[in-house]
């Protein structure tokens, strides 16, 4: 039976151990936190469900869906509304009649409208080139020029940017245009307004809980070195080196980087500049929900600058909250976390309040509880360039190694993309060995 090391029991390393386990592979998952689960995790306390990193996904995640269905976790469609906030109002698009909610709804001016299908025709022939392929980003490199910001400026109206583009870019990275590239836009616009939205019953944490469940998972036990010894893997952990046939390395880059003694003048360049967010998250859990439809409200820069989007979880998943109860959590864009990621949980939970209240009055006085996330590396940093950079690795990288990568810096950060770079490791591992 062949043995391989897995190094990270986040959404990809689970996945990659649940496949090569499958193949009749004896897995060992090594977790340096008390957790399994990376940036997909769910806190359950009095009744509620708290989704702390990943939140939901689109139908389009086809990798993912299949994997749930394998571990028997149902997803539900969640509600059909999203809101966007300008000057005071919420406005909200019906995400079941998108075209008609756009052509109607007073979020934007006549003329900002009728430059929207040039976004759309950006999009369509970015995929239609295969650009947005997360599978390769080699591809997406002729697209990663400017900066969303700039991107959207030029090629549509400073409204847009403001009240379409920057919304959906804050929902997908948790920072402002300025900040990232303008494939984040453009994969953005194409996953959210091109799919449904559904949510994992449960919280979108049954899904690794349900893979570290299957697989031998040892917790609070971080690699310390990850060698090639021929055709062999040596790795080390805990004062111990023990041999395996295969590694499937899943950590974040500054780590990968340290540990990987064979793979530094690959990985080092990239780990340069690549760089991660920061994010905090402030959960409420409330006496009564707000008076309000939607399953996330987006707020751009220009009308708040530090809070980027509140998710409604009640109207998420029912399940996130107990009957004539609501849930909200609210995300801070990237630069507001890393100013404010050291401050009190009291503090953060005040400053969160006021922007809640402001737009959901009625709530004062029902608050139950709240919880305070801190997410130091919340996502790869992409900003110009950094696509190209991340082809380049991928390239690099030899599909035969019994050291394989599956880590969010190898593509687009997100839930499918584990999922599909977690097979692909698995699979390059099966194959090498056959052969």
């Amino acid at each position: 039976m062949p043995r391989a090391a897995i190094v990270g029991a986040g959404l990809s390393g689970l996945t990659a151990g649940y496949r090569l386990q499958e193949a009749g592979w004896q897995v060992d998952v090594y977790e340096a936190t008390d957790s399994p689960g990376g940036r997909v995790q769910t806190v359950r306390r009095d009744g509620y469900a708290i989704d702390t990193g990943a939140s939901a996904l689109g139908s389009t995640y086809h990798s993912y869906i299949a994997l749930a269905g394998e571990v028997g976790i149902e997803l539900r469609r969640t509600a059909p509304y999203i809101g966007i906030r300008r000057a005071g109002a919420t406005h909200l698009l019906d995400m079941d009649k998108m075209v008609s909610s756009g052509l109607t709804t007073p979020l934007l001016s006549l003329g900002a409208k009728l430059r929207v299908p040039r976004l759309a025709v950006a999009v369509a022939l970015a995929k239609a080139r295969g650009q947005l392929d997360y599978t390769d980003m080699r591809k997406a490199a002729p697209l990663d020029t400017e900066s969303a910001r700039a991107y959207a400026r030029r090629a549509l109206s400073a409204e847009l940017d403001s009240y379409l583009c920057e919304p959906v870019v804050r929902t997908m990275l948790i920072a402002d245009t300025d900040k990232v590239s303008k494939v984040e836009l453009l994969s953005g616009i194409g996953n959210i307004f091109t799919a449904k939205i559904l949510a994992a019953a449960g919280g979108q944490g049954r899904v690794p809980e349900a893979l570290a469940a299957r697989l031998e998972v040892h917790l609070q036990t971080p690699v310390t070195e990850v060698r090639r010894n021929g055709t062999r893997v040596c790795i080390s952990h805990s004062g111990i080196t023990s041999d395996y046939d295969a590694c499937v390395v899943t950590c974040p880059l500054p780590e990968a980087t340290a540990i990987c003694v064979d793979d530094r003048s690959i990985l080092g360049p990239l780990d340069k500049n690549l760089g991660y967010t920061q994010c905090i998250s402030v959960a409420l859990g409330t006496a009564r929900p707000p008076d309000c439809p939607a399953f996330l409200v987006m707020f751009p820069s220009v009308e708040n600058p530090d809070i980027a989007l509140m998710f409604l979880d009640h109207n998420k998943a029912p399940d996130r909250a107990p009957a004539g109860h609501g849930l909200l959590s609210c995300l801070w864009e990237t630069g507001a976390s890393e100013r404010m990621i050291d401050a009190s949980d009291e503090e953060l939970v005040g400053h969160t309040l006021a922007t809640v209240f402001e737009v959901f009055p009625e709530l004062r006085d029902t608050v139950e509880f709240t919880h305070v996330t801190r997410w130091r590396r919340a996502l790869p940093f992409t900003r110009i360039g950094a696509y190209q950079d991340i082809g380049r690795l991928n390239a690099a990288l030899d599909p035969a190694s019994p050291v394989q990568y599956a880590a969010d810096f190898m593509s687009a950060a997100g839930q499918n993309t584990a999922v599909e770079f977690g097979n692909r490791a698995a699979r390059n591992l099966i194959d090498a060995l056959a052969t």
